[in-house]
C-alpha cells in the first residue's frame, strides 16, 4: 500500500512539473520542450541552477511555480509520515473500531 501511495505521489508530482512546463511553452515564455521541462524540474524542486531565466515580465511565474512544489512537497511529506505511522504504529495494536 506505502509502494502505491509513493508511485501516486511521484505521478502528481510529475504532472505538475509537465503542467508548469506546459504553460511555460503555451505562453511563449520558453521556446522548446526539452528546456521548458528542464527549467520547470529546476524551479519545481527549488533547486534553481539559474542557467534559464525568463525574461522580467514572466519572473512571477517561476515564484510561483516554486511555491508550489514547496507546498506539493510539504503535503507529500506528510501525507506519508502519516501513512507509515498508521502502518508502523510504535505499540504494534491495531486501532480499534469506531476511533
Amino acid at each position: 500500500m506505502l509502494l502505491v501511495a509513493i508511485f501516486i505521489i511521484l505521478g502528481s508530482h510529475t504532472a505538475q512539473v509537465w503542467i508548469w512546463s506546459s504553460a511555460f511553452v503555451m505562453v511563449g515564455a520558453i521556446e522548446d520542450w526539452n528546456t521548458s521541462v528542464y527549467f520547470s524540474l529546476v524551479t519545481y524542486t527549488t533547486l534553481g541552477y539559474g542557467d534559464v531565466l525568463l525574461g522580467p515580465a514572466l519572473r512571477i511565474f517561476a515564484a510561483l511555480a516554486a511555491v508550489t512544489g514547496l507546498f506539493g512537497f510539504g503535503i507529500s511529506t506528510a501525507f506519508l509520515v502519516s501513512a507509515m505511522g498508521r502502518l508502523f504504529s510504535f505499540n504494534g495494536q491495531r486501532p480499534e473500531a469506531g476511533r
